[in-house]
């Protein structure tokens, strides 16, 4: 069987699809060097933008995750400083940035047998600082002591607020006149300042009387700016505590002494019991913890502050 030619009309079409294609392949047009540049331009600032947002969402996944951290910790020191001064029955503040407290042994973890001193401190010779807490009455960022916290912005944590309104506070017995003299014991006496209507928790000064010595203690105390009264409380039960001081009288702002006369003559208490029930107000901590992450522009700064009623110690 022979093949034969194809018809004309199918030839023909068959020389035009080949003529189309060797005039494709024949055409030497394409895209010019300036084209391929400005899609390499258009691709380069798709792809510079995606890099950014990619790599502000890492570093902002990572100042979150610090910062959290820095703000957890700093929020489980201050817990754990609350619970201690709260339950402490002596709180001594060595400097701005020490302070020591004694717990009893209930107020332990775990609980012991006898009161012991316990320190908080902030350590470092300059920012950042960090929080450090020591079994002991010292406080030194070494070897068996706890770092709680870091990244303290500063090291000015303690401050005894709301206490000493009075400024210099002294005592002095005499004897004149024919009241009835001060039983031979100890007395304590505490000055508060009224500003704003706000009482101030005052420093409290103690005193030993001699056998038949004085029959009359006065109470001598520096001004204190914007008091508009102060209160005085006294004769003190020579508990370590604010259960023997009770209030005895106000007097102007512009009188800074008080004097107690104890028993009227004729009378057989020496002194006379004081009816009232009022305490002064106990004294307070003040705690700051600054927390920075990056001390050169403080954009992580954060500060917890608290004032701490020192219920068991009102004496120091």
């Amino acid at each position: 069987m022979t093949l034969g030619k194809p018809p004309v009309g199918r030839r023909a079409q068959l020389d035009g699809v080949a003529r189309d294609i060797r005039l494709r392949f024949a055409d030497s047009s394409g895209v010019t060097l300036i084209e391929i540049l400005v899609v390499l331009l258009i691709l380069g600032v798709i792809l510079a933008s995606m890099t950014t947002l990619f790599v502000s969402a890492s570093t902002s996944q990572v100042d979150q995750s610090n910062r959290y951290q820095a703000q957890h910790n700093a929020r489980l020191a201050l817990d754990n400083l609350r619970r201690e001064i709260r339950c402490a029955s002596s709180v001594v503040i060595n400097s701005p940035s020490s302070v020591t407290v004694t717990l009893p042994g209930r107020c332990q973890k775990p609980v012991a047998g006898a009161a012991a001193p316990f320190s908080w401190c902030a350590i470092g010779g300059a920012a950042p600082y960090a929080l450090w807490r020591a079994a002991s009455a010292t406080c030194t960022g070494g070897a068996g002591e706890k770092r709680v916290a870091e990244s303290l912005s500063s090291n000015q944590l303690f401050s005894l607020n709301r206490r000493s309104p009075a400024g210099t506070f002294t005592l002095t017995p005499s004897k004149s006149g024919t009241q009835v003299v001060f039983s031979p014991r100890r007395y304590a006496y505490s000055v508060t300042a009224v500003v704003g209507g706000k009482e101030l928790s005052g420093d409290v000064a103690e005193i030993i009387v001699p056998t038949d010595t004085a029959n009359r203690i006065r109470l001598d105390w520096s001004s204190y700016a914007g008091a508009t009264a102060y209160r005085v409380y006294g004769r003190d039960d020579g508990a370590l505590g604010a259960t023997g001081l009770r209030y005895m009288a106000t007097v102007t702002p512009s009188t800074v002494s008080y004097t107690d006369v104890g028993a009227p003559a004729g009378s057989s208490d020496s002194p006379l019991p004081i009816a009232s029930t009022t305490a002064p107000p106990r004294a307070t901590l003040g705690i700051s913890l600054a927390f920075d992450l990056t001390l050169a522009d403080s954009s992580q700064r954060f500060t917890l502050i608290d004032d701490i009623v020192l219920r068991n110690s009102f004496r120091n």
